[in-house]
């Protein structure tokens, strides 16, 4: 595997947008957000970062950072598209976001994506730089739990 990222430009609002549509069908059936109003806000926002994640040449997903107060971290959105999944691209992709960013974050599982708690449970519970790993309560109506953790210097 050869993962790689890249910064998600706000002039890629329109292709960001034809994936944030499926994403929110498959996390959040139920919510009524527009992709490419979604997609604006987050690419302009100052406390984003933005990712697309590749496999060699091949754009195979996306994560989005939210940079919070004190030197915290949310991820806030990640998906890795259907065709691509289970080849560990997102293990990959999801170490490299972690790692770049040491310090303390928080994120929501999924309500509605079957894969996701089973997912980051996996993920989380094999990093070797992780600390005080928690399950906690969730953040939204669509998510069923949440994780708190430290990511050390590797």
């Amino acid at each position: 595997m050869n993962v790689t990222l890249s910064l998600i430009l706000p002039r890629e609002r329109g292709r960001f947008a034809t994936l944030l549509a499926p994403y929110f069908a498959e996390v959040a059936p139920t919510a009524r957000i527009d992709p490419s109003e979604r997609a604006g806000q987050l690419l302009n926002r100052k406390d984003v970062t933005a990712f697309w994640i590749h496999d060699a040449a091949t754009r195979v997903g996306f994560a989005i950072v939210l940079n919070l107060p004190d030197d915290r971290r949310e991820f806030s959105e990640f998906m890795v598209l259907p065709q691509h999944r289970r080849k560990g691209l997102g293990m990959e992709a999801a170490a490299l976001i972690l790692n770049e960013f040491p310090g303390f974050w928080r994120m929501g599982i999924s309500r509605h994506s079957i894969g996701a708690a089973a997912f980051w449970g996996t993920r989380l519970s094999l990093m070797p730089n992780i600390a005080n790993l928690r399950e906690g309560a969730p953040f939204t109506p669509h998510q069923v739990k949440s994780f708190t953790f430290e990511i050390t210097d590797p």
